[in-house]
């Protein structure tokens, strides 16, 4: 029914927008989290701030928030491509809450927990494909944003309809263009210390 495809879709949205490393940092350091460092509110950033803890709690928090959304959805019985819109809705929640104004975060954690729960495979070929490509390259960004773009590829291959590699091929671009500063930076040949700690003061962004 509509509206329960309505209803899935907005619930995945109002967990992406619960943006936890604003808060946090906002919590512990009354700062805003989007001017500092990178500018952006996802865990490298707030590792940056905060240390390892703010680093692990707000992964951690982005990937449950992500799991939340894709469970509501199959807990509100929508078909499998609003389940995959449920997950584009979680990430663009989380890359343009509304309620910060539409700027948050890089959205990798969330779309991680949400495609976890969607299809474990296909989270699992992302995070093996990356591994593999960062022992390979050792460039994190570039490592990250090759598994994004195999994602549709892998849905298509795992026999997903058309509609659902479709609309993971929209999400791909979003999380892309979430992280342009960072392929532009890759580009220009700046991110050579993407090896450096996450939680340091690397020359890598979120």
């Amino acid at each position: 029914m509509i509206w329960r495809d309505a209803a899935a879709i907005l619930l995945s949205y109002g967990l992406g927008c619960c943006v936890t490393g604003y808060y946090l940092v906002r919590w512990k350091t009354g700062q805003d989290i989007r001017i500092i460092g990178s500018g952006s509110a996802g865990a490298r950033n707030v590792g940056r701030i905060l240390g390892r803890w703010g680093f692990w709690t707000t992964l951690s928090a982005d990937i449950l928030r992500g799991c939340a959304a894709s469970l509501g959805a199959y807990g509100l019985g929508v078909s499998g491509p609003v389940r995959v819109l449920c997950v584009l809705a979680a990430a663009g929640g989380h890359i343009f809450p509304i309620q910060l104004g539409f700027r948050g975060g890089k959205g990798i954690g969330v779309s991680l927990g949400a495609l976890a729960v969607f299809d474990w495979r296909i989270a699992a070929g992302s995070m093996l494909l990356c591994a593999v490509l960062y022992l390979v390259s050792r460039r994190y960004m570039l490592s990250g944003m090759i598994s994004v773009l195999a994602t549709p590829i892998a849905a298509v291959v795992l026999g997903l309809p058309t509609s659902s590699s479709v609309i993971l091929a929209v999400w791909a671009g979003l999380i892309l263009l979430a992280h342009r500063k960072n392929l532009f930076a890759l580009y220009q040949g700046k991110t050579h210390s993407e090896g450096d700690n996450p939680y340091g003061d690397g020359e890598n962004h979120d």
